[in-house]
């Protein structure tokens, strides 16, 4: 049996903080509690990525639209003024995440395409190449510094959202503070992680943070990291599992 007291001041450590429900969990599971952390040291302490990075990627990955964890987003704000981030920072580590949304185009604008072509539906007279689809395919990989083919069906099918969503997204390369590299590495986190798994979006992403210099072992922290979102699910059950059996055993004694 691990040492109860031990694994509380390990978490502390490694994470700047406790609550109830950790409390709860580590009460509950003590083996279990010390095998993540096992996991967590590795993902937070392997020197790849400063500690501040590590929390911009997991309030990244926890502010993203598919997964809106209030408390882990709190947390992780604190954390990264804990270890040195500012006001600016945290904000544009929020706009890059913000940026998710739009891989619901990105994946159904190629489905309608394909299935007008399949109905016999000329996509060059519903969705022209123009000139407005040359202008915004050159703003993009101008302020993005990047290409992908992918992005095409996205420009064709609507030149004037996709110059929106340039825009949108293009505020953390033109007025941000941080590095692209680690705007780069915060997009692999956002896209990798399991409550998105958008493998186009990892791959491009990987490449660009390759490019702007970063490491294979920082990609993989990254990685790590948000790989260790997974013991939310019982810190979340675990608080709820003793009230609900006590309360079915004393209604099984009523009967």
């Amino acid at each position: 049996m691990s040492d109860i007291a031990a694994l509380k001041t390990e978490f502390e450590r490694l994470h700047g903080f406790w609550s109830d429900a950790l409390h709860i969990a580590l009460q509950e599971s003590p083996d279990f509690f010390n095998d993540y952390l096992v996991m967590a040291k590795v993902a937070l302490e392997s020197g790849h990525l400063e500690r501040k990075l590590c929390d911009f990627v997991m309030l990244a990955a926890s502010a993203s639209v598919t997964h809106l964890n209030r408390e882990a987003v709190a947390l992780h704000i604190e954390g990264a003024l804990r270890h040195g981030a500012t006001r600016d920072e945290l904000l544009e580590v929020l706009q890059i995440s913000s940026v998710l949304g739009i891989h619901a185009y990105m994946v159904g604008v190629p489905i309608l395409f394909d299935e007008l072509t399949a109905a016999g539906t000329s996509l060059d007279t519903v969705f022209p190449l123009d000139q407005a689809f040359e202008r915004v395919k050159s703003q993009f990989s101008e302020q993005r510094g990047y290409w992908s083919d992918q992005l095409q069906s996205m420009v064709r099918s609507s030149p004037a959202f996709f110059e929106g969503y340039t825009a949108f997204s293009s505020t953390p390369w033109k007025s941000g503070t941080l590095a692209p590299v680690v705007k780069e590495l915060l997009y692999v986190a956002i896209d990798v992680s399991t409550t998105h798994l958008f493998e186009p979006g990892v791959r491009i992403h990987t490449r660009n943070a390759l490019r702007y210099g970063a490491t294979p072992a920082q990609i993989l922290q990254v990685m790590q990291l948000v790989s260790c979102l997974g013991m939310q699910s019982f810190l979340i059950g675990a608080p709820q599992v003793r009230p609900a059996a006590n309360q079915a055993r004393r209604n099984r004694a009523q009967h």
